[in-house]
């Protein structure tokens, strides 16, 4: 088993304790079977860990270091930090796909496909609340974790409401001039979210002021925008089950967030009627070949983000050389792979 997986699962042994039963041990196989197990092979699968690195970044933020970064009083619970959010985020991961009904997460069968929607619903919103669990066992202060509590619990609070948005709405039963607005917050509550969440938790790590933090959600939440439009503009051109899919499902995104500022009513109507062919993928994509709607769409968040990147700019932040340093290498590795 992957050693980082390790780490963010219960350990051997843990889950008589957790289960606090008198006959525990009985049923600790059961839930290795049906839990643990499905969890384990999930989390193994190859992903990019980029959150996780936000959590690390809000770190240097918050501490101004660089190369005394290690020194810090709460440096070692980093590491716990971004296991955490990775934990939570892939909990998000599990239960949006069954909610998608997607076929496929990270080269695999997604794992309601694999084991079944019950179990893998179960298993999704028990990873929500397992890394929140650990943090009670961090050796920091009480505060501390308090304000990792609140991070967390805003953050989720926040996904979910996009979420709501996300599998409540048909975008295209949307008037026109309201549709982008939508998108945006669509995004901003789900990607925005996370994103922030990650970067505020290293920073409360770090002990930054509430204003430091108030930057930190600030440009967390324009960057995991800026990182949903890079994602949907490519969603398009990828081959696979994953292509088209907001599009076939009617979800709020950022390629309709242009369609409808940039398109005539007209011509809106003429991609609407087009996105309706899906699962048949050759209108839509016979008529994205002749209209400029996906770069335009790229263009737009190379904007988006050079604008949240203007926000690290802020006067709390002149101590944080090194994690403003890492961010815009981020950015680069970010426009790379989508433009």
């Amino acid at each position: 088993m992957d050693n980082a997986v390790t780490t963010l699962l219960p350990m051997k042994g843990e889950i008589g304790d957790l289960l606090g039963l008198r006959w525990g041990s009985e049923v600790e196989g059961v839930m290795d079977s049906f839990l643990l197990n499905p969890l384990r092979e999930f989390l193994e699968r190859p992903g990019k860990k980029l959150r996780g690195r936000m959590v690390e970044i809000g770190f240097q933020l918050a501490t101004g270091s660089s190369e005394n970064m290690t020194q810090e009083k709460n440096y070692p619970w980093v590491k716990k930090a971004s296991d955490l959010l990775e934990s939570l985020h892939s909990a998000s991961l599990i239960i949006d796909d069954i909610q998608d009904n997607s076929e496929m997460r990270r080269g695999e069968p997604t794992v309601h496909r694999k084991h079944g929607m019950p179990l893998a619903l179960n298993a999704g919103n028990w990873l929500y609340f397992w890394p929140l669990q650990n943090v009670d066992r961090w050796e920091v202060s009480a505060e501390t974790k308090l304000n990792i509590y609140r991070v967390c619990h805003r953050g989720l609070l926040r996904a979910h409401f996009g979420q709501a948005l996300d599998v409540g709405l048909n975008i295209f039963e949307v008037p026109q001039k309201k549709v982008k607005a939508t998108c945006l917050a669509s995004l901003e509550l789900k990607s925005g979210a996370l994103t922030a969440m990650a970067l505020a938790l290293g920073a409360v790590l770090g002990g930054a002021s509430a204003e430091l933090e108030s930057v930190c959600d600030q440009f967390g939440h324009a960057f995991g925008i800026a990182l949903q439009m890079f994602d949907d503009a490519g969603n398009t051109t990828i081959e696979g089950p994953k292509q088209f899919e907001d599009l076939l499902l009617k979800r709020p995104s950022w390629i309709v967030a242009m369609a409808a500022e940039s398109l005539s009513a007209v011509e809106y109507v003429e991609f609407s009627d087009r996105v309706n062919c899906l699962p048949n993928s050759e209108p839509l994509k016979n008529w994205l070949a002749e209209n400029p709607i996906i770069m335009g769409a790229r263009q737009e968040a190379k904007k988006y983000l050079d604008g949240a990147l203007n926000i690290l700019d802020s006067d709390l932040l002149k101590d944080g050389i090194k994690g403003k340093q890492h961010l815009r290498e981020l950015t680069e590795i970010l426009v790379r792979a989508y433009v």
